[in-house]
């Protein structure tokens, strides 16, 4: 038995001692293989003298995106940066006035998204450089409903013969869980304050509230009117007719004999119907400009907009600088990860803007439906420092900006907000599950002592006592008195009339500047421009606060992107690798404020 073991032992002392060895090689030989492709890459060439912007984008258009993990921007086979909303909007604006630019083609198919808000900063863009009389083609086999919005923005919207759209509207759908939780026998304590706090319905219901659908019909039946218009005007269509077509489409598609591209065309919702040879044709005919193969000549966005702002960062050495800090994503304590904005983060945003030597103002672009209480605070302090400091702050809202992303936007010099901005949801709650009702079925008992009346008050396995659960509501009301207080002190606001509009109430953001939530309704730009009138200043530059990459994640992501391009298209060992770490990392609690409060709207999703 003991040779065995030794043999067994020494086995795996090889195994050790030959990946110790074999690693290091492999990495070195994927370091060479990218070295060797960069070395045979040539020098960007210059930008054709006519071309149409290709503005193709895949995944969602964001405000601010956290740093990769080294190792996972290797192993990520298809990793791309994301595309950030305002460059893509700033690189639109340029073309018009850039005669090298003589169209625009827009292919969303991988475009995820995007919201109703992003389409309405980009529309004006796109207005702008429609005035300069450049043609501008939506092409593509399948639209979704928020894709096409942006398409109908088009002078043409093209579409595959056999491809389609679905036009359907705007809806809110949750998932109650009180019989559940009942049937498993675990206990929801719920705590909060303002009665529309709606986030902890789906622990206490089985069905929306009442109340609850009154409010949320109310914002929803804002959003899709705005929708509605937007498409209308677009594709010239009169007020109404976009619900007009939506009920009547069965009948519609039957006398079209169940074409559904002919049912869109007829609609007035697509223009043409073409195949890719086709469309290619009428693709190269508006651009008027062609490759070698006959093909529109394009050139890309992304190195589009690059070309742009190394010329545009020279003319505009010296100027005043406008910071553009941005938040995306759930508020928690800590450093930003993906779908989380980190206080700390944002925090150094802060603090990299106000040590700026040319600072004039601070533009907070917020895309955010709030999360801790804690980390809200902090970086609402962090804001009170930039303003004490005489540096104007105001703020832009982007699709969402609610509970609290409006608690860091009160105290702003000023508040912009789109009209489709979700905002509001002015509440506090606190929620968490205990499984005693568990520990009693199987028969399992938990007993013992404390040294007072509150030690373990709370037990995942006994529950919470009732003078515990007192000082948790306790919290709860506190949070939401602070709330309140900031906000009519922010806003100017008395206190009566705050808590008239707060109890947790979502408003678009239309809305909110009637009721005093927002002073101003405008884009990311007119935001800037306000607060360069604040700060006095008639020209300036803008620049977006970041946390540099690594070296770590620059080399591993070069070197992922030069190792792949050299295996075999579809090998996807490093996708797969990938998906198996995808659920552990999904299942990590996004609740982590160290008092257990938060001011948070779950419902306040994106509606696309």
């Amino acid at each position: 038995m003991m040779r065995l073991l030794r043999g067994i032992w020494r086995i795996l002392s090889g195994i050790s001692r030959t990946i110790s060895v074999l690693l290091p090689l492999m990495f070195i030989a994927i370091f060479i293989i990218a070295f060797s492709v960069t070395m045979k890459e040539s020098a960007p060439e210059p930008l054709p003298a006519q071309a149409a912007l290709l503005i193709a984008p895949s995944g969602p258009l964001v405000e601010d995106n956290p740093p990769v993990e080294p190792v996972a921007a290797f192993l990520n086979q298809e990793y791309e940066r994301p595309i950030f909303l305002h460059d893509l909007v700033r690189a639109i604006q340029w073309a018009a006035n850039d005669d090298r630019i003589t169209a625009i083609i827009l292919n969303l198919e991988d475009l995820a998204g995007p919201s109703t808000s992003q389409t309405l900063e980009l529309s004006e863009a796109i207005a702008e450089f429609r005035s300069t009389d450049k043609p501008v083609i939506a092409v593509g086999d399948f639209y979704s409903q928020a894709q096409y919005l942006l398409a109908s923005q088009a002078d043409q919207v093209l579409l595959h013969p056999e491809g389609g759209m679905f036009l359907e509207g705007f809806s809110v759908y949750r998932s109650y869980l009180r019989s559940f939780l009942e049937k498993i026998r675990v206990t929801m304590h719920v705590f909060r304050a303002g009665e529309n706090k709606s986030a902890v319905e789906p622990y206490l219901r089985d069905d929306m509230s009442k109340n609850e659908r009154a409010v949320v019909s109310r914002w929803l039946s804002g959003l899709w009117a705005a929708y509605a218009e937007l498409a209308e005007v677009g594709r010239d269509r009169p007020s109404g007719s976009l619900n007009a077509f939506i009920d009547s489409f069965a009948e519609q598609l039957e006398a079209s004999d169940n074409d559904l591209a002919e049912t869109l065309m007829a609609g007035g919702w697509i223009d043409v119907l073409a195949d890719h040879t086709e469309m290619n044709a009428m693709l190269a005919e508006r651009v008027g400009v062609t490759d070698d193969e006959g093909l529109a000549l394009t050139i890309d966005f992304e190195r589009y907009f690059e070309d742009m702002k190394q010329q545009r960062a020279l003319a505009e050495e010296g100027l005043p600088l406008i910071a553009i800090v941005p938040v995306e994503g759930t508020l928690m304590p800590g450093e930003s990860e993906e779908g989380m904005a980190g206080s700390d983060t944002i925090n150094s945003y802060i603090d990299n803007a106000m040590e700026a030597e040319d600072i004039a103002a601070i533009v907070l672009r917020v895309n955010s439906p709030g999360g801790s209480v804690f980390a809200s605070d902090l970086i609402r302090r962090k804001l009170a420092e930039a303003r004490q400091a005489d540096i104007p702050v105001v703020v832009s809202m982007g699709t969402v900006a609610a509970s609290g992303g409006y608690w860091i936007s009160a105290e702003a010099d000023q508040i912009w907000a789109l009209p489709t901005t979700i905002t509001g949801s002015i509440g506090a709650f606190s929620a968490f599950p205990t499984i005693e009702g568990i520990f009693e079925y199987i028969g399992v008992t938990v007993d013992g002592v404390g040294s007072t009346s509150l030690a373990g008050a709370v037990s995942f396995d006994r529950g919470v006592s009732p003078e515990m659960a007192r000082i948790l509501q306790a919290m709860s009301y506190s949070a939401y008195d602070d709330f309140v207080e900031l906000v009519s002190r922010g806003r100017e606001l008395k206190r009566d009339a705050v808590e008239e509009i707060a109890g947790g109430l979502v408003w678009t953001g239309a809305e909110a500047a009637q009721i005093g939530l927002v002073d101003e309704l405008g884009s990311l730009d007119q935001a800037v421009a306000a607060a360069a009138e604040l700060a006095g200043v008639e020209q300036w530059r803008t620049g977006r606060t970041s946390v540099p990459p690594s070296f770590e994640s620059l080399l591993l992501e070069e070197l992922s992107h030069s190792f792949n391009a050299s295996l075999p298209r579809g090998w996807s060992w490093t996708e797969s690798l990938l998906a198996s770490f995808r659920p552990v990392v999904k299942g990590l609690s996004d609740l982590r404020d160290p008092m257990h409060v938060y001011v948070q709207c779950l419902e306040c999703v994106p509606v696309l």
